[in-house]
């Protein structure tokens, strides 16, 4: 079954707007990173702790707290991916692709949930 040019436009458009999600997820993660690392070196400090996800709210310090945000926004960027392609193989029926990428979503969210963070 082929596609009308209308589908096969619609389709390069989604597949062009899930690239930008994956490139404005990295450019915001390496922006707050370095900002953190900016903050950290401009306090005098070399040291940062080690920060658990579900208590990333107390970090020692704002440079901590924003390195942090930004390898949270680093690895969470894969998962919009894979819930923006939820949506757009749902819009397209593909029902087997739908399927694998849930499933890759609940062991996403299990292992976060069981591994305390």
């Amino acid at each position: 079954m082929s596609m009308s040019g209308d589908e096969q436009h619609r389709i390069h458009r989604d597949q062009r707007a899930v690239q930008l999600l994956l490139r404005i997820g990295l450019a915001v993660a390496v922006v707050l990173m370095l900002a953190g690392l900016v903050m950290k070196v401009a306090s005098g400090s070399r040291e940062s702790d080690g920060i658990r996800l579900f208590s990333i709210a107390a970090a020692a310090s704002a440079a901590d707290l924003t390195m942090a945000l930004g390898v949270l926004v680093l690895a969470v960027t894969p998962v919009f991916r894979v819930l923006a392609l939820v949506v757009l193989w749902t819009r397209e029926r593909d029902w087997r692709f739908v399927a694998v990428a849930v499933a890759v979503v609940v062991v996403l969210a299990l292992a976060v949930l069981l591994g305390h963070g």
